[in-house]
């Protein structure tokens, strides 16, 4: 690109500071930032800035302020607010677009790019020594996953480009819309979820609902996993297979609760317990479930868990031991 001596060095003027900028910044957002979110920046290449420059669209070109610009992407839109909160907090906000939450430039039947942004800089920090970095502003962008796969996947056909394509930029936007659709429904996930179209559940989910409501009601919140929903459909599928229901099992936990005080074992994981009860309270059926050579299943059997007395394990084709490490 043919760029004239004077946009050239108002370029280089403006281009080591912020790629100083560019390296605190960089530093001080990853120890910031969730460690589920994506963050990446750049300082704008001198092809960029002589376009923007021609433009018009600047107010100051000896300080343009997205020279230097940085994106947060998050899970979705519920968590735009965490991450602004979290700009307000480490930064000096100057500007932000769109000025509030509840307003919009874009017109109802047009989807064009709205992501956050904020304009913003480091600030004064009595406890830091000053810099010239302090005043330079820099622009965040907030964006969530969907909306930054949008931008990836569209660019070429919205901006690099040596044509102008009206079918092109209508599926761009056409997707935009789509992804719009898709970010409301995530986020107003609870409340569609109510409605009568789709309060409904099949049988494994009924199943699994029900092993979940048990399972925590025998153990304490700090006793089970995060992924409650997995142990509770792990817990489901070896009772399928036994052909027992979840009414019987719990039967089971409070026995075996009720002969220890009140306390499942403390050396198992809530699995590993409803493997050790099954094997004392239903053993013929868990052994025949074990020994099966029909059976796909595999049964996870810690070394803390007792097996019935004279059983071989060398018949028990459907178990994978766990053996602790004897060092």
């Amino acid at each position: 690109m043919k760029i004239p001596g004077s946009i050239r060095r108002l370029y280089e003027d403006q281009k080591a500071i912020n790629e100083r900028l560019k390296a605190v910044i960089d530093e001080r957002m990853r120890g910031l930032k969730n460690s589920r979110w994506h963050y990446e920046s750049r300082v704008k290449e001198l092809p960029s800035f002589a376009l923007k420059i021609e433009s018009g669209r600047f107010d100051n070109p000896q300080a343009m302020e997205d020279f230097f610009a940085c994106t947060i992407v998050v899970a979705n839109a519920t968590e735009i607010d965490k991450a602004e909160q979290i700009i307000s907090a480490n930064f000096k906000i100057e500007e932000r677009r769109p000025p509030r939450r509840d307003h919009t430039h874009k017109a109802p039947d047009a989807f064009p790019f709205d992501d956050l942004r904020l304009f913003v800089t480091l600030g004064d920090d009595p406890a830091v020594p000053p810099t010239d970095l302090a005043g330079i502003v820099f622009e965040v962008q907030i964006k969530t996953f969907l909306q930054h796969a949008w931008s990836i996947a569209t660019h070429e056909l919205l901006y690099k480009t040596d044509d102008v394509n009206w079918s092109k930029e209508r599926i761009a936007y056409q997707i935009k819309a789509m992804l719009e659709h898709a970010e409301i429904s995530i986020q107003e996930a609870e409340s569609l979820a109510a409605c009568d179209a789709l309060a409904k559940e099949d049988r494994r989910t009924a199943v699994i609902k029900k092993g979940i409501s048990l399972v925590k009601s025998q153990w304490g919140k700090d006793e089970l996993p995060q992924d409650v929903r997995r142990l509770a459909s792990n817990i489901t599928t070896l009772m399928e297979a036994l052909r027992l229901e979840i009414g019987r099992l719990e039967e089971i936990l409070n026995d075996g609760r009720a002969q220890r005080a009140g306390v499942h074992p403390a050396n198992l994981s809530p699995y590993a317990t409803v493997v050790q009860y099954l094997l004392n309270a239903e053993e013929e059926k868990m052994v025949a479930l074990l020994q099966s050579e029909k059976s796909r299943m595999r049964i996870l059997i810690p070394d803390e868990v007792e097996l019935p007395a004279g059983l071989d394990r060398r018949q028990l084709r459907n178990v994978v031991f766990v053996t602790a490490d004897a060092g």
